[in-house]
């Protein structure tokens, strides 16, 4: 698989890794926070760091997996003078134990797990937002403010990466946050240079929104002879690697997200024309303002898409074409692919809020809503 280097980046986090404190790195679904996780466990493991990582998407099911799960991402040296406590963990999360004492006895040992055999340990957590599974069960109500506490604790070394900026902010409202953010120019042209590929950076760039996920599926074409147009279509085409990916994403979201049904009548509003207001999409979806506002807190809270100056925008350009294309019911005809894929190259698919929203007038106050009812749909 074609390679994405980001070597400032991965050195900025690096450097941040013996500090006190976790720190939340976050981006959209493809901006590559898994990747730069995995590369700064090698590059620490390098330097003579023990380092432990999960994915808590996975983990995160039931008390006695998350446990479990946690314990087996361990080494045995890891635990140090601490093996005690992890036996006892094991314990607790066989079956007739206490799933919930064995989370707690975890995040325990996690806040004190600095050291092993003289070698600083790094904790790296994909998607922590999904300790919110365990809430569930019971005696664990609070899970994610015992997570947020234990973490708090660690000395150094304590790395998280989410898609879910907003809710994790929710979660730890003083957590040290880092954006991976789109790919630099630099950054593509020195991955594409090796190739013969350098003065396509540009369209790339836009095809691509910046998205590592979507540029490597690109680059991986181009470096095979074919046009950037041609690529994005068929890849945009059903069952095609942008179109699969970019599907994942918005059902994910959606999912996750509330008012499944209108929120996918919002999602298709605002990919038809993004930078409307709440007035417009009033207007244009026939709910009462209180209702439209509350399906965009929502869409909001699961950045599937983002604000500025009251007018909404997609997080994800590519995830807008998605739903401009085959957010309909209907699969997209070669030729609206091709119209898109000249668009998505020449920049006509992603808006930057800061530009397109500097000018523009803040609308009228819409009243707030005097109930607490819910429209369901």
């Amino acid at each position: 698989m074609f390679e994405l280097p980001r070597p400032a980046l991965l050195d900025r986090v690096i450097a941040r890794a013996p500090q006190a404190g976790p720190v939340l790195l976050f981006g959209p679904p493809g901006a590559g926070k898994t990747t730069l996780l995995l590369e700064t466990a090698r590059a620490l493991s390098a330097r003579g760091w023990a380092c432990i990582y999960l994915d808590l998407m996975g983990a995160a099911s039931s008390p006695e997996r998350f446990a479990l799960a946690a314990l087996d991402a361990l080494s045995a040296e890891s635990f140090g003078a601490l093996l005690g406590r992890a036996t006892q963990i094991r314990r607790l999360a066989e079956p007739g134990g206490d799933g919930a004492a064995s989370v707690q006895a975890l995040l325990s040992l996690w806040s004190a797990l600095a050291d092993a055999g003289g070698r600083p340990v790094a904790l790296l957590l994909d998607e922590p937002t999904e300790i919110r599974s365990l809430a569930y069960f019971a005696g664990l109500r609070e899970a994610a403010s015992a997570l947020g506490e234990a973490l708090r604790r660690r000395p150094r070394g304590t790395l998280l990466a989410t898609s879910y900026p907003t809710q994790a902010r929710a979660l730890w409202p003083a957590l040290e946050a880092m954006e991976v953010p789109p790919l630099a120019a630099s950054e593509l042209e020195a991955a594409l240079s090796p190739l013969g590929l350098g003065a396509r950076t540009a369209g790339l760039l836009r095809a691509s929104f910046g998205w590592p996920r979507y540029a490597r599926v690109l680059v991986e074409r181009l470096a095979q002879g074919d046009g950037l147009e041609t690529a994005w279509a068929q890849e945009m085409a059903p069952g095609g690697r942008l179109e699969s990916a970019a599907r994942h994403t918005y059902e994910a979201l959606l999912l996750r997200s509330r008012g499944y049904g209108m929120s996918k009548a919002v999602l298709a509003a605002v990919a038809d024309e993004e930078g409307m207001n709440l007035t417009a999409l009033v207007a244009r979806l026939g709910r009462s303002p209180g209702a439209i506002r509350d399906y965009l807190g929502w869409l909001l809270d699961v950045d599937v898409l983002r604000s500025a100056k009251k007018r909404y925008y997609y997080v994800d350009g590519m995830v807008r074409a998605w739903v401009r294309l085959h957010g309909r019911g209907q699969p997209a005809t070669a030729a609206e692919l091709a119209a898109a894929a000249r668009a998505a190259i020449a920049g006509e698919l992603g808006i930057d809020p800061a530009a397109a929203g500097a000018a523009d007038p803040e609308e009228p106050p819409v009243p707030a809503r005097r109930d607490h009812l819910m429209e369901i749909d």
